[in-house]
């Protein structure tokens, strides 16, 4: 029975309340709203832990680009934050043990390998004299994968609470796009483009009007990706199309061709507004735009990986005193505008392959799902491992880890609804062949 579940949760929803209370009449400013966001959020994900993700990465983007004032500190704060507002969250949950079991999949070892490696090279730079704060900033950048993988499949536990996330998700990014959609000077694409391929799949596989709406929100989320103004996420889209246009069954390329479609009208309606037609200029403007310093960058992390190509120079490590155009003289890394420089040169090639291990095995299992869902989080996968070379987001590469969750667990879905399907089947032939009837 899941009754005894309601009289705590309303004892820890009021002490929540009393606690938000609390943190804003005592904490001033920034600092007194964001620990009231802490606590709100807390209780949201104790009754609702399938909103850990969503509320995270969209909540994350607005919450914090409005308390960091443009300061990228407090902008990963705040998404730190929501992310252990989550984790507290659940371990009531599994204290009060009403929390499902988490997933298990193919690339637990291999995340769990890659918070190994993180202490361990953490505590390696350390040693050698990087600077704590640089070690912080790295481990970061690496940390963020495993992080939001295990967040998944201790949140979506069940095809509903997958199915739920996805919808809040599309409901939350389809509001967020909509009110920034015309606003000049906006960039990313991000949020977004990680929607489309699953609602290309619905729509592949829905009739009338609610295939109608899938279509237009598709085709305005593909819009937004485009007028991003980021190469790498263009990258990232083209690449993802191209692998569900190939590997994708009959279905999956009738929802991309519709799509394409929808995207091509909502575009024309779109282009009416003056907003929209000023971001639309700024698309030339990034593709004329040269790499500026990031060769030079990326070629002294290349460097410093040559040193010490094994394991590299530990997290946090930096070179000072380097002459970047436009920068004068200036310390390089231990974040680089490209992900993989920034693996090789704290990390190594060891630490390359134990980033790259569980996602490929993700993105093995998911392209053999032609006509699964699972499919276009593994296309997905592929698009981002790309745009990778290119781009080190200051926030990190947390889709990275969020995809191959994704795709691991949609495949089990997927193979467990068959086996369903396939148990009543095989119960009545075997009945019929012992001249028994049901």
């Amino acid at each position: 029975m899941r009754i005894p579940i309601v009289a705590p949760t309303v004892l820890f929803g009021g002490a929540g309340l009393g606690a938000v209370v609390t943190v804003v009449t005592l904490l001033p400013g920034p600092i007194g709203l964001a620990a009231a966001v802490g606590v709100l959020s807390w209780g949201v994900f104790l009754l609702w832990p399938w909103t850990v993700l969503p509320v995270g990465i969209i909540g994350g983007a607005v919450v914090g680009a409005v308390l960091s004032g443009g300061d990228v500190r407090g902008y990963i704060a705040v998404k730190v934050l929501l992310l252990a507002a989550g984790g507290a969250a659940l371990a009531v949950r599994h204290r009060m043990r009403v929390e499902k079991r988490p997933r298990r999949t193919v690339a637990d070892v291999g995340m769990l390998s890659l918070i190994g490696l993180t202490v361990v090279a953490a505590t390696y730079g350390l040693a050698v004299g990087n600077q704590p704060e640089e070690v912080l900033v790295a481990a970061y950048q690496v940390a963020t994968i495993p992080v939001y993988f295990f967040v998944a499949t201790y949140t979506l536990t069940s095809a509903r609470r997958i199915l739920a996330a996805g919808i809040l998700y599309v409901a939350l990014a389809a509001v967020f796009t909509a009110i920034s959609v015309s606003a000049p000077g906006r960039h990313g694409g991000l949020i977004t483009l990680m929607a489309i391929p699953a609602l290309i799949w619905v729509a592949g596989r829905l009739r009338g009007w609610r295939r109608t709406g899938v279509l237009l929100l598709g085709g305005f989320f593909a819009v937004d990706v485009l007028l991003a103004s980021y190469r790498g996420i263009w990258l990232a889209a083209a690449l993802t199309m191209l692998i569900m246009l190939v590997r994708g069954g009959r279905t999956v390329r009738a929802g991309l061709a519709a799509t394409a479609v929808a995207a091509v009208a909502v575009a024309a309606v779109l282009a009416l507004q003056p907003g929209v037609r000023e971001r639309a200029g700024e698309v030339s403007k990034g593709l004329t735009q040269s790499a500026g310093y990031r060769g030079v960058e990326s070629s002294v992390g290349l460097n410093v990986f040559a040193d010490q190509p094994l394991v590299g120079a530990g997290l946090g490590q930096t070179t000072p005193d380097i002459y970047l155009s436009g920068f004068t003289f200036t310390d390089v890394g231990p974040v680089y505008h490209a992900f993989y420089v920034t693996v090789l040169a704290n990390l190594g090639l060891v630490g390359l392959l134990l980033v790259l291990w569980p996602i490929l095995r993700g993105v093995r299992v998911g392209l053999r799902d032609r006509d699964g869902i699972a499919l276009p989080f593994a296309a997905l996968s592929c698009g981002f491992l790309a745009a990778a070379v290119f781009a080190a987001p200051t926030d990190g590469h947390w889709e990275l880890g969020l995809l191959p969750a994704l795709t691991l667990l949609t495949v089990r879905q997927s193979r467990e609804r068959v086996r369903r399907l396939a148990e009543p089947a095989l119960l009545s032939r075997t009945l019929s062949r012992t001249g028994v009837t049901a």
